[in-house]
């Protein structure tokens, strides 16, 4: 008798101390979910933005169009500022500069015949070019160089470069005026420099891209 009271009582003693307590339950459940919360946190965001992309190689001065372009889903961290999200927005645009494929386009990627890209501190000033056969060669997005001729004969650089933002159609009925009106983006010195040479025929060179 004396054995199996022993036992008995072991048995109950084993028994209360590995009762597991609610408290214990709680405080486990808490842990896993703060264990949760920092992995979370942790864990870079691996959801993407909607691109607009080139789907091609794209010189300067390309007219945008849907086969040229494509949307793919970028990292978010990578994400370019005031990049176009959608291939309607960014049709029949121009490229300022040339693109190569599965490059992201941004506003400041194409032509704005209105404005500048915001925060530019460049200028939109028209220029007239005297010959107007060869400036058929031209198209938004070229860079080129302006040179004047001088009275005394011989030319002279009036700017190194500018770019081309919009070749401007003569309005029907005029024929006074003969040239081709084009509208540059260039510094403000020189706007200035090109201001020098009013009224004199301006001729121009493409530069290579």
């Amino acid at each position: 008798m004396g054995i199996m009271r022993r036992f008995r009582t072991r048995m109950s003693t084993w028994s209360k101390s590995s009762r597991i307590k609610p408290q214990r339950i709680a405080a486990a459940v808490c842990f896993a979910c703060a264990c949760a919360l920092v992995v979370w946190i942790l864990t870079p965001d691996q959801g993407g933005t909607s691109v607009v992309v080139a789907n091609r190689n794209l010189p300067p001065g390309s007219e945008l169009r849907t086969q040229d372009l494509t949307v793919v889903e970028f990292p978010t961290q990578l994400v370019p500022d005031k990049v176009f999200t959608a291939v309607s927005d960014a049709e029949h645009k121009r490229t300022s500069a040339g693109l190569s494929k599965g490059s992201p386009l941004t506003q400041s990627a194409v032509l704005d015949q209105q404005a500048l890209p915001e925060g530019s501190t460049d200028l939109l000033m028209p220029v007239r070019l005297a010959d107007n056969a060869s400036a058929a060669l031209l198209q938004p997005g070229q860079r080129i160089r302006l040179f004047s001729s001088l009275p005394d004969g011989g030319s002279e650089v009036v700017v190194k470069e500018v770019i081309i933002a919009r070749l401007v159609d003569k309005p029907d009925g005029i024929t006074s005026q003969s040239g081709q009106l084009v509208s540059v983006i260039l510094s403000s010195d020189d706007a200035e420099r090109i201001a020098e040479f009013a009224g004199m025929p301006i001729s121009f060179a493409i530069l290579p891209q």
